[in-house]
């Protein structure tokens, strides 16, 4: 744990559950603040920084994937985490597509989540940096990436990217036209290589690929059966 302890926002509507896990993130270290429906979520995200969100996804008044949405809509860098008892392959890719930096169904091993929840922390982690720490800077085309303060710059535009989506291109672009498996690609970020974490990389593949287009410098394609690879032109 950091000096300055993690913030995160709890939102489930199942009274026992809801405490129980608070009471146990805090005596990790953590301050949790714990909400009761999506709507009561939403109104405190808007108020309060947090470091990670935590959302259930059948509640009242606003389900987790509509919280999630507004929550993408205001701030694509705090890390989203789904609790739910939905366990279909549906949902769990539905939930990725909304953001989600992981998706646990219930029931669920309370040190599982532990262990998610600094995996992603340590990967996605915006909270201010120390005023002297380095900043992590890779160039390739036109295209700046920084990568301890979430910035990128295609064309002199400058966009705020996610965590992991810094941590994918600074993986892309430290390995620029050479192949990197998909299974190289999801321990080095994820940490894991199982079905709904390889989902989630196809869903950031579409992020990156997005934010880089305008760059016609560089291109990110997918070699078939094997992985993908940041391919750099004389273009630049």
């Amino acid at each position: 744990m950091s000096e300055q302890p993690y913030h995160i926002l709890l939102v489930e509507d199942e009274q026992t559950l809801g405490l129980l896990l608070k009471e146990n993130l805090k005596s990790k270290g953590y301050l949790v603040k714990l909400c009761k429906h999506g709507e009561e979520g939403w109104e405190t995200f808007k108020t309060e920084r947090f470091d990670l969100c935590i959302l259930d996804v059948n509640m009242p008044k606003l389900n987790g994937f509509d919280l999630a949405k507004r929550i993408r809509e205001r701030n694509n860098i705090v890390p989203i985490m789904f609790l739910t008892a939905n366990s279909s392959q549906e949902d769990k890719i539905k939930g990725f597509e909304f953001g989600a930096d992981e998706y646990i169904t219930k029931p669920f091993n309370l040190d599982e989540l532990l262990a998610r929840m600094k995996a992603i922390l340590k990967r996605t982690s915006y909270a201010e940096q120390p005023v002297a720490a380095p900043n992590e800077e890779f160039k390739i085309g036109t295209t700046l990436l920084q990568v301890t303060n979430h910035l990128l710059q295609v064309n002199g535009v400058e966009k705020h990217v996610s965590g992991t989506e810094a941590q994918l291109l600074k993986l892309f672009i430290q390995n620029k036209n050479s192949l990197i498996t998909r299974n190289s690609i999801l321990l080095a970020v994820w940490g894991r290589d199982d079905y709904y974490t390889a989902r989630n990389l196809d869903v950031y593949i579409n992020k990156i690929r997005k934010l880089i287009k305008e760059d016609e410098s560089i291109q990110l394609t997918n070699i078939h059966g094997s992985g993908f690879k940041l391919i750099e032109s004389s273009v630049a």
